[in-house]
């Protein structure tokens, strides 16, 4: 039986997923990587040791650990990298696989449409805390990527008051700030699939109103909803609901209820705009299927 288990160590967020025969999310835990990096210029001590007993926490189940790196890794320097590489080695006798702007679309795509049979154009959005890929598919192969250097964090700093209890700037202004900093690809697709993240928390809990997926059949695509609609539910969201009323309905998660959700509804309406999208499609769906398949390949 082929058994593992794989890390995504992000800027902010730290997943971790069991596979055996079939993919099981372990949770997610918050290791502030990029924020630390940014006060202190370096990687901090503190955030490698929370790395690293989460690791050690996991070495129960016995079976292989791949860990993968993204965002705030990729921007180290040659020194930094080799000087963090090998710490993290020595700590824990694995590798940790630094994972490019490239590899983390191709991986993510693929979980998107690997197993969809759609004939028209897609688009599959990957949002971050500190960049946003955009791919638009075709007959399951990317024909135009886009990478835009900006992600949650930066738009929540852009704009400070989607933090606070109820917003004060403009959506739409807000959100055409963003476009302007979006490279706008050249293809434009109907459909536009939220990858990269659990979006479905965010539409579950809101009361988003989805719709059974009526474009292809993919148990990990099941819902949608068209993008005017998502509109009149982010004003709601941003102006009329407070934070600290959601977080306290959603204790277990309350990290994603902070301003940062307020955020990402920011960078998926500018995308949205970007390819000229009528419907959305969240999903939990992240590069860890593109990962499997290449470790039981290999």
């Amino acid at each position: 039986m082929n058994n593992f288990i794989i890390i995504e160590v992000g800027s902010t967020n730290t997943k971790t997923y069991l596979y055996e025969e079939k993919l099981k999310d372990l949770g997610t835990i918050t290791i502030e990587f990029r924020n630390n990096y940014k006060l202190n210029k370096r990687i901090v001590e503190s955030d490698l040791e929370k790395l690293y007993e989460h690791i050690e926490s996991l070495k129960k189940y016995n079976y292989p650990i791949y860990v993968f790196g993204t965002s705030i890794f990729r921007n180290l320097d040659n020194l930094e990298r080799g000087k963090f590489l090998k710490e993290f080695k020595d700590a824990t006798n694995l590798e940790f696989t630094i994972v490019t702007p490239e590899m983390e679309t191709e991986l993510t795509v693929y979980g998107v449409v690997s197993k969809i049979d759609y004939p028209g154009k897609i688009a599959v959005m990957i949002g971050g805390s500190a960049s946003t890929e955009l791919s638009i598919v075709e007959n399951k192969k990317i024909i135009e990527t886009s990478h835009n250097n900006y992600g949650v964090m930066d738009v929540c700093n852009r704009f400070p008051d989607i933090n606070e209890e109820t917003a004060t700037s403009l959506l739409e202004d807000m959100v055409n700030d963003t476009l302007d900093m979006t490279n706008i690809p050249d293809n434009k697709a109907d459909i536009l699939v939220l990858a990269g993240g659990d979006y479905l928390t965010f539409y579950e809990t809101l009361n988003y109103p989805l719709k059974v997926n009526r474009f292809y059949l993919d148990p990990k695509q099941h819902w949608y909803m068209d993008s005017l609609t998502m509109d009149e539910y982010n004003e709601d969201f941003f102006y009329h609901k407070s934070l600290l009323e959601v977080q306290n309905d959603n204790m277990e998660n309350r990290s994603l209820w902070s301003g940062t959700a307020r955020g990402m509804r920011i960078c998926i309406c500018a995308i949205t705009k970007a390819v000229n999208a009528k419907y959305i499609i969240p999903t939990r769906i992240s590069m860890v299927y593109g990962i499997i398949e290449k470790i039981k390949n290999n």
